[in-house]
Parts: C-alpha cells; sequence; structure tokens
C-alpha cells in the first residue's frame, strides 16, 4: 500500500518524471533509523552497490550515509575527506534520480565542502554551471537546491544567477526549486528579493514567482501577481 502510494507520489508512470522507479514503501525516518548503525563504516564500493540499486530507498540510503559523512569531515574541518565525498557524489548524482533524492543531500555535501576548503565564489559558480548546464534534470536541480547552503552563509548572487538562468527551463520541478531558493534568499535579505523580482517578474515562470513571494504579506503578493 505504501509502495504504491509512493510511486504515485513520485510520479513512476510512463512519461513521467520518475518513470519506472521502485519503492520497498519505507518512509524516510525508517530509513534513516536501518542506516544508524553503518555510518562512518561505508566504502567506495558499498555506495557504488547503494547506489546501483533498482529500490529508491536503497538509492537515498547512500545519500543519506554520504551525506553524514560529509558533515562528519566538516565537523572535524577536514577538506581531504570533504573532496572525496564530493567526488564519489558527483560521480553517482545521476543515480539520485528524483527530486526527495536530491533534495536531502546536495546541500548538506556540498555546504560543508565549500565552507571548509574555503572556496571562492567563482570557484562555486564553476561547480554550479556544470551542473546547471548538464542538460540533466536532477543535475540541475542540485545545482539549485545546492544554493541553500550558500544562501544561509548570507551568500546570494549563486541563487539569483541560477534563477535567471533556469527562466526559460521546460520543467515544473525546476520553477519550484527556483521559487523555493529564491524565497529562503528573500528570508537573508527581502530587498534584494525585490529587487531580482523587479527586474524579473515579468518572465519568471508563475509557479517559480508564486513559490518566491510565499512569505510576503497578503497585498505584496497580489501586486507581484498582479503584475
Amino acid at each position: 500500500m505504501q509502495a504504491a502510494h509512493l510511486m504515485r507520489f513520485f510520479k513512476t508512470g510512463p512519461g513521467q518524471y520518475g518513470e519506472g522507479d521502485r519503492f520497498l514503501g519505507l518512509k524516510v525516518p525508517v530509513t534513516r533509523g536501518i542506516i544508524r548503525d553503518y555510518r562512518n563504516l561505508m566504502t567506495a564500493r558499498d555506495y557504488a552497490v547503494l547506489f546501483a540499486s533498482e529500490w529508491h530507498e536503497v538509492r537515498l540510503a547512500g545519500f543519506l550515509l554520504l551525506a553524514d559523512d560529509a558533515a562528519r569531515y566538516g565537523r572535524c574541518r577536514d577538506g581531504d575527506g570533504l573532496a572525496k565525498v564530493v567526488r564519489l557524489y558527483d560521480k553517482h548524482l545521476d543515480r539520485a534520480n528524483n527530486w526527495d533524492l536530491v533534495d536531502l543531500s546536495v546541500y548538506e555535501i556540498m555546504g560543508p565542502y565549500w565552507d571548509v576548503l574555503e572556496t571562492p565564489p567563482d570557484a562555486v559558480r564553476d561547480h554550479l554551471r556544470r551542473w546547471a548546464e548538464s542538460g540533466k534534470l536532477w543535475r540541475e536541480r542540485a545545482a539549485m537546491v545546492s544554493t541553500i547552503a550558500r544562501i544561509r552563509r548570507g551568500h546570494l548572487d549563486e541563487v539569483f544567477w541560477l534563477a535567471e538562468f533556469f527562466k526559460a527551463h521546460p520543467h515544473d520541478l525546476m520553477h519550484k526549486a527556483s521559487g523555493w531558493m529564491l524565497r529562503e534568499a528573500g528570508k537573508k535579505d527581502i530587498d534584494a528579493l525585490r529587487r531580482f523580482l523587479t527586474k524579473h517578474h515579468t518572465t519568471l515562470p508563475r509557479t517559480a514567482l508564486r513559490y518566491a513571494i510565499e512569505k510576503m504579506d497578503k497585498d505584496e503578493r497580489k501586486r507581484w501577481m498582479a503584475k
């Protein structure tokens, strides 16, 4: 029953974005509980086995464990360990083939990596550009959602740049991701968000605009949507 519900929720039917994915029917907290005993024990070969699985929850377990590795290396400021995690993540990112697999892992991994290595903004943007220009939906979403880590540090340039870059993207999942990240940017600097919207609101997808202004008061939301 739960597996069937998840297959509908994550759009696994013919022609849908999650076409062909298979589910065991485990909720995320259950998966987190199962993997608890395996933290800090995983090898590159172990990860390859998890990411190769046909089962959605098994792949999720791999990405959650990799995010745990990133958090651990981040706490001890281990740049080499984080670089290893990011290489593994990038190698297997195509197996993060639904939005939850991306959203539950990407900023948890990239954030510590960028912070500990004190990655210059140009290098961050080069990494994001490679994903954004890949033509692959889940790498594109990874580029956008990873900016949560930058936003939390007060760096908003990347999210505005990507939101503009993805304006013409054909997929609603990217419009939602752009709007979500714009909303997060607005929590840090509402005036910066307003300046972006003043310039781009007429060409921003309506879904992205609705998400971006969600935390504004009712009258301001009406004004932006009316424009």
